[in-house]
């Protein structure tokens, strides 16, 4: 309700014709968007405290003016009315050619980090970076949501995010998220990626219209399939989401395939991931972290060989069986992202109950499970009663098959 009432004053701000139209940035990092959407091309990174003037409002993203020559989107979520302490005016020009100005800037300033990485194989990076490049624009989007999109006044008893009532998660903010999750992703990616281009854009639009309906609506989901017949998924912290060629081809329609998403995404932003590297208490200087790994030496650094442990004990954690508590808190945020995007919630309960199914007699590094047998079933059956307490009254959920099938014919 919080975040509710501060995007509510942020769009009376600007609607205002009387009040001041500035805002000031809250995040350490604020990200600009070429428009109003997480899938837009990241163009700047704009520092905690910086003043910024508001021009127009769409959605719950606001286009700003950093300069008498630059503008962009920036959401609701990293802007706030209240002038902090220390407000300062933004050096724009030098933060429009900052290495920091897109996820391929992030990963460029460490991709030589993690290719000397001894478990880490080169050209891996890059591949990461290639395959994570979105391919639809706005009008792409709008045609594709279009189908989802519930009524307003269908959604008013449809059970919201607060409605959870979760836990604040509780994790070491020092984490680089973007260098670890790519870290991890590059050992991932060595299985080999589907590379079908309208395949990867599907299944990244049905990502973003997850995301748009979330409280993470301004996070850059990459999502990737992996060229396995195994079934699995896997969440990595920044956003970087995994899943099994086997996985899709499992899912009967588009509503299922979006519950294996929708799960991953809500590992990423409950911070499943990062809460587990928290209690190894590890700690890495983000700036620090930067600064060394421009730097082309033959030895690793302190940070650089902790960073190197991190990303090995993460890599590990991320294919090892997970909690069963993080797992239903994965399902139920899940099911109110499927129900609230227009999407069938009881399609997670089906994919529950098919991974429940699967045979365990050759467990390998990607096993089917996240967990043992008997959990899985748990896990299904907790699912299941879940949306039927919540989501019984839920009419004209969207499975999408026909959608489904076409977009998916190139795997099966």
């Amino acid at each position: 309700m919080k975040n509710i009432m501060v995007v509510l004053g942020l769009l009376f701000l600007f609607c205002s014709a009387e009040a001041a139209e500035t805002a000031y940035t809250k995040r350490a990092d604020n990200y600009v968007r070429e428009g109003p959407g997480s899938y837009f091309t990241l163009i700047a990174v704009v520092p905690e405290n910086s003043a910024v003037t508001i021009q127009e409002s769409k959605a719950n993203w606001l286009k700003v003016h950093l300069s008498d020559k630059k503008s962009g989107w920036m959401s609701a979520n990293s802007l706030t009315e209240t002038k902090p302490a220390s407000a300062r005016i933004v050096a724009v020009e030098k933060l429009w050619s900052s290495p920091k100005a897109s996820r391929a800037g992030v990963s460029a300033a460490i991709r030589g980090f993690a290719e000397k990485r001894d478990k880490t194989p080169p050209g891996s990076v890059e591949n990461v970076l290639k395959n994570s490049v979105k391919t639809f624009g706005e009008a792409e989007f709008v045609a594709f949501r279009q189908p989802l999109l519930p009524p307003r006044a269908a959604l008013e008893n449809v059970m919201t995010f607060e409605d959870l009532d979760l836990p604040t998660p509780v994790y070491d903010a020092g984490i680089s998220e973007q260098q670890i999750g790519l870290g991890v992703a590059a050992r991932l990616s060595t299985k080999g990626f589907v590379t079908a281009p309208a395949l990867v854009q599907y299944v990244n639009m049905i990502a973003a219209a997850l995301a748009e309906q979330s409280p993470a609506y301004d996070w850059d989901f990459s999502v990737y399939v992996l060229d396995d017949s195994t079934v699995n998924g896997f969440a990595l912290p920044g956003g970087y989401i995994f899943i099994t060629k086997g996985a899709l081809q499992m899912c009967a329609d588009e509503s299922e395939a979006a519950a294996i998403i929708a799960h991953e995404m809500a590992h990423v932003t409950r911070k499943h991931g990062v809460q587990e590297i928290s209690k190894r208490k590890v700690h890495i200087k983000a700036d620090d972290a930067f600064a060394e790994l421009e730097e082309d030496t033959g030895e690793k650094s302190a940070d650089e060989a902790e960073m190197d442990e991190l990303v090995h004990k993460t890599y590990e954690q991320i294919v090892a069986p997970r909690l069963f508590s993080y797992e239903l808190e994965a399902d139920r945020v899940a099911a109110v992202l499927l129900a609230r995007t227009g999407y069938d919630p009881y399609g997670l309960v089906r994919i529950a109950e098919k991974v429940a199914r699967i045979p365990r007699e050759k467990p390998d590094m990607f096993d089917p499970g996240y967990m043992a047998p008997d959990n899985l079933s748990k896990r299904a059956k907790a699912t299941g009663a879940f949306v039927d307490e919540h989501f019984a009254a839920t009419k004209n959920g969207s499975r999408l098959r026909e959608r489904f099938i076409e977009a998916t014919s190139r795997i099966r």
